[in-house]
């Protein structure tokens, strides 16, 4: 078992916890291990372990810390993999986020084909038909009803979104089933979503918040926390459970 890198300051408010870290490499090594500890007591009370990916460049760290020093860790057998938000592009893009996953992680595990459950997308496909042939792919899991996934990762975007949940969505647009077709003020357009309906029904979030260029809407989501009217989507984000925030000292700061 990989040492854990302990953090610089724990804050617990309410339900919520705030973590901040020396770097972006430290916040990856704990979150990996916090990951790696929430893995084996699911698979230990529900015989799996369903985690929901984030995308973007800050948690591509967190994904190969796990290929490296949790390849054997982890019982990956009994690790089933979602995504929380994807980009309605083709996985060899660039900008997928599959794609990103599996530089950093898939190709570098041992985990069976059937236990990753990406996005359906096909070329010919609108965002909205990749996101009810998602949301089957998700209710095969779990059955009918809101899926409860045992971790979701999630990141925060500078106005505030998070999956693929934008600042000027309606409650209804957000909580709107188990997968919604969104559209993002900046390129790839088209993107399929998670509802937030299903994100506060998860046991746990982990939030990774990395950079200086973060610090002004962290302290402002932050200040908004809970707050169900709040403009920005990762304000609103409230689980059952636990909900933690993984941020270095530059997005503290």
């Amino acid at each position: 078992m990989p040492e854990i890198i302990s953090c610089s300051q724990t804050l617990i408010i309410s339900s919520m916890t705030l973590r901040s870290f020396p770097s972006l490499a430290s916040l990856s090594a704990t979150a990996a291990q916090e990951l790696a500890r929430l893995a084996k007591e699911s698979i230990a009370k529900r015989g799996r372990f369903t985690l929901a990916l984030s995308g973007g460049k800050t948690p591509r760290a967190l994904y190969e810390i796990l290929a490296k020093d949790y390849s054997t860790v982890i019982d990956w057998s009994q690790v089933h993999l979602f995504w929380g938000d994807e980009r309605n592009v083709p996985h060899s893009d660039l900008e997928s986020n599959y794609r990103m996953v599996k530089e950093s992680l898939l190709d570098r595990i041992e985990i069976p084909l059937e236990n990753v459950h990406a996005v359906p997308i096909l070329m010919e496909d609108t965002a909205a038909t990749v996101a009810t042939r998602y949301a089957a792919v998700i209710q095969k899991m779990f059955g009918q009803g809101i899926p409860e996934f045992d971790l979701i990762l999630l990141g925060l975007g500078n106005d505030g979104h998070t999956a693929s949940l934008f600042p000027g969505m309606s409650e209804h647009e957000m909580n709107n089933g188990v997968v919604i077709a969104t559209h993002s003020p900046i390129p790839p357009l088209e993107r399929v979503s998670l509802t937030l309906f299903v994100i506060n029904n998860v046991r746990n979030v982990f939030f990774l918040v990395a950079g200086e260029g973060k610090k002004e809407i962290l302290k402002a989501v932050l200040t908004d926390a809970g707050n169900a009217d709040s403009k920005y989507p990762a304000a609103r984000v409230s689980p059952r459970s636990e909900l933690v925030w993984f941020v270095d000292e530059t997005a503290m700061s």
